[in-house]
């Protein structure tokens, strides 16, 4: 429900973006580059795991899909400053270390699920018409929310939400049909920090394939 609310709230963005546009030149940021731009993406992020000294469970997370909305401003010609949201529903093995019956069954293993919700702020590189590169630098947060047994759907601990610091960095190609609308493809590399988790090792990395398109006013 969530993703259709944010694909939706997308979409008015954009027409409402293409209508400013028919009617009259878009507002100028520096060079030929809009002000802002909307955009809205569909990626496939990849399995990592992480165990939650908290809630005392290890969740081995598999490949899911993920909407994500974007709202950026130019700071220079082919660079913008932008905020973006991402929603995905993320199939998961969850393996608990406590006693089986409460909050935290699943002391085996279960499938599972839950959601995962990303708020980053990036740097984006690139823009122009025709085919041109692009890259992304980005930091933020994950929320890991609302665990749940896939067969069963009875909740998981932990019960509230956790967040994890979470680092990005990526290019691709675009291409620019007109001063104010671009599309582009790409891959990103996300080094998630999940504060709860005492092993010793790297921190889980994600990779992440995104397409989407960004609409200027």
């Amino acid at each position: 429900m969530l993703q259709r609310i944010i694909f939706a709230a997308a979409a008015a963005l954009g027409l409402a973006a293409t209508a400013n546009a028919q009617i009259g030149r878009p507002r100028q940021g520096n060079g030929s580059d809009p002000s802002y731009w909307v955009g809205l993406s569909y990626g496939y992020m990849d399995g990592y795991s992480i165990t939650d000294d908290d809630s005392q469970s290890h969740w081995s997370f598999g490949g899911t899909s993920q909407v994500r909305a974007t709202l950026e401003k130019t700071i220079q010609r082919g660079i913008t400053l932008g905020g973006a949201a991402g929603f995905s529903t993320t199939p998961l093995t969850y393996s608990s270390f406590v006693t089986p019956g409460g909050p935290s069954a699943c002391g085996g293993g279960c499938h599972a699920k839950a959601d995962v919700t990303q708020f980053m702020a990036f740097v984006h590189g690139g823009s122009g018409l025709g085919f041109h590169g692009v890259y992304d630098l980005e930091g933020g947060f994950t929320e890991f929310s609302n665990f749940r047994d896939r067969s069963t759907d009875a909740r998981l601990a932990p019960t509230k939400a956790n967040f994890s610091f979470t680092f990005g960095f990526g290019g691709g190609l675009g291409y620019g049909f007109s001063p104010i609308t671009d599309v582009y493809v790409g891959e990103t590399y996300e080094l998630i920090v999940h504060p709860s988790e005492s092993e010793t090792g790297s921190a889980p990395r994600a990779l992440v394939f995104r397409a989407g398109f960004r609409v200027g006013f």
